[in-house]
């Protein structure tokens, strides 16, 4: 089917008739159990099961107008009997020199399927990594499994070698307060062993355990410019903006509480006329928290990087004061080992995660199911709702949640209710997002 043959859409020319990038979950089947996955999380609704190869051919519409596949989501994808056969039949149906690949943990790969692999088209591998040593108390990528992953890199290398294909080679980590400062030496493992670049990434907390090893700081640059200034005003009058968390709901106050909540008020139409989501409990609890340390690991990791000519990607210490949602802006579709059609990493699947303090509910967001036989890829993506969620997103009109005091409200946590809309009235459920925030990152 040639794409001229599909009506083009009634929206603006950077949604294009097709999505430039296509994440398809082979398999939600996993041979390990790490413990900042989603899987783990408590309240997660993710069924194990393959997309089945009948129903990937069904996406060669779609294919034509990508440049980017990624044949992964929450499972391994090397326990996919016909993950080879999907990447041949994508090579044969995307146009020249896109680029075809998956991250795995590498345990399964025997020289046989990497060479299967090379052959049929895949370009780019990347393998997770999250340590060297094996004192952390958690089950991480690397760790006891080194001498495999140093195996597995080897047969993609020898493979790509021997049948003079391209291949890069790459690594993903999640950062962890108990593993951050192997990164240096995780990155001089990696090029060492062939890596040609390293994604790295913070880390989601899907259970209480893990709230103390996010190394992210939700709150905004700008936010803290603002917090800094009005604190110090504070200070000169002998006033702690701390107090205004136990005093301002007091029935009689004392003449320097009154003159805190004052200055409380006017720091907040500050940062309103401005723009500024203002979470002061966080900003408090941030204001002397001290990342020197990890500033110095992350600047011994791009030395070590531009020693071995190694790609590196790290994330932002904290939130950034524009957000960008990389999915919508570079046109990326997913599609659910189920064969749901969605929208965004943050809303695959069903599961919790842990912001603010408390459980978070995410719900999935979908507009089709390529299973259906009136329905392909191309006709999901050109449809009104996901055309029209699209535009949502790119208008970033939705509230910045995690700088905002009046978080987990009920309309973000999914407590009690499933999100319809949030305090603005926007009916995008990315308020909240982490990947937005710049916090988190795939391979894409």
């Amino acid at each position: 089917m040639d794409l001229s043959q599909h009506t083009p859409s009634p929206f603006p020319a950077r949604q294009a008739t097709g999505p430039a990038k296509l994440f398809v979950e082979t398999t939600t089947r996993c041979n390990m159990a790490c413990a900042m996955c989603v899987k783990q999380s408590p309240l997660s609704h993710i069924p194990e099961q393959d997309l089945g190869l009948d129903a990937f051919h069904a996406l060669a519409p779609t294919l034509r107008s990508c440049t980017t596949l990624i044949l992964n989501g929450i499972g391994e994808p090397l326990l996919h009997p016909d993950l080879a056969a999907m990447a041949a039949f994508a090579r044969e149906h995307m146009p020249q020199n896109s680029r075809i690949g998956f991250q795995t943990n590498g345990l399964l790969l025997t020289e046989d399927l990497a060479e299967e692999l090379i052959t049929a088209g895949v370009n780019t591998v990347c393998l997770s990594v999250d340590a060297l040593g094996v004192d952390c108390a958690r089950e991480v990528h690397g760790g006891r499994h080194l001498g495999r992953l140093e195996q597995a890199m080897a047969l993609l290398r020898n493979a790509a070698q021997r049948s003079g294909l391209p291949l890069r080679l790459g690594v993903e980590l999640v950062l962890m307060a108990d593993t951050v400062s192997q990164l240096p030496d995780t990155l001089r493992w990696a090029g060492e062993h062939g890596a040609d670049f390293a994604l790295a990434t913070h880390l989601l907390p899907h259970t209480p355990d893990l709230l103390d090893q996010s190394l992210f700081n939700p709150n905004t640059p700008g936010a803290e410019a603002l917090f800094t200034k009005w604190r110090k005003r504070a200070q000169e009058k002998n006033l702690d903006v701390a107090d205004n968390l136990t005093g301002y709901f007091r029935a009689v106050r004392s003449p320097e509480q009154d003159a805190l909540k004052l200055l409380v008020r006017d720091m907040r139409e500050e940062a309103r006329r401005n723009g500024v989501w203002l979470h002061l409990e966080r900003l408090l609890q941030w204001a002397d928290h001290d990342q020197a340390e990890l500033r110095e690991v992350f600047r011994r990791a791009e030395e070590t990087a531009r020693d071995l000519g190694m790609e590196l990607h790290l994330p932002p210490l904290q939130a950034k004061d524009t957000r960008r949602c990389d999915f919508v802006e570079d046109r990326a579709m997913f599609v659910a080992a189920s064969g749901e059609v969605r929208p965004c990493h943050f809303l695959w699947h069903e599961y919790s995660c842990y912001m603010d303090g408390q459980a978070k509910r995410v719900l999935p967001v979908s507009f089709g199911n390529i299973h259906s036989s009136d329905q392909d890829g191309l006709a999901i993506w050109n449809s009104p709702e996901y055309a029209n969620f699209r535009e949502q997103v790119l208008a970033y009109d939705y509230p910045y949640c995690s700088n905002c005091s009046y978080v987990p409200c009920d309309d973000v946590s999914g407590e009690t209710l499933p999100f319809e809309y949030d305090c603005l009235g926007q009916t995008v459920p990315c308020g909240h997002c982490m990947w937005c925030m710049g916090g988190l990152a795939c391979l894409s």
